[in-house]
């Protein structure tokens, strides 16, 4: 299992390398207390797509649906916990936060994230 996670590691580094951005992690008081809300700075791979869903049924009797689905993976090792929802982060500038975190088996977790409104644009 070692040697399989060093070939992880060594497939994970040019993707983040290449596809990382800069992440300021922010664990919430109420999951992290001993963290006291401590931004921490990660490097994850963000991706803002859209996803078709097919909503109130499937096939014909469902009404499809193009939503927004903004992901972040990162890497637990950097963080040092795991994420839980109700934790924020900081991507170019924007606050998100996370609804729920996917570990994939690999030391990489997928976050499923929501924008937090600009207090300041509104």
């Amino acid at each position: 299992m070692i040697r399989l996670d060093r070939l992880i590691n060594l497939v994970n580094r040019p993707c983040f390398a290449t596809f990382g951005v800069p992440v300021s992690y922010t664990p919430s008081l109420r999951n992290r207390p001993e963290l006291e809300e401590q931004p921490i700075a990660i490097t994850g791979i963000f991706d803002d797509r859209r996803v078709n869903l097919t909503l109130m049924g499937a096939g014909l009797n469902g009404m499809e649906a193009v939503v927004p689905q903004t992901t972040l993976e990162l890497r637990l090792s950097d963080l040092g916990f795991d994420p839980m929802p109700g934790d924020e982060v900081t991507v170019n500038g924007l606050s998100y936060q996370v609804m729920d975190a996917q570990p994939n088996g690999t030391g990489l977790t997928v976050l499923t994230l929501t924008r937090i409104p600009d207090l300041l644009a509104l």
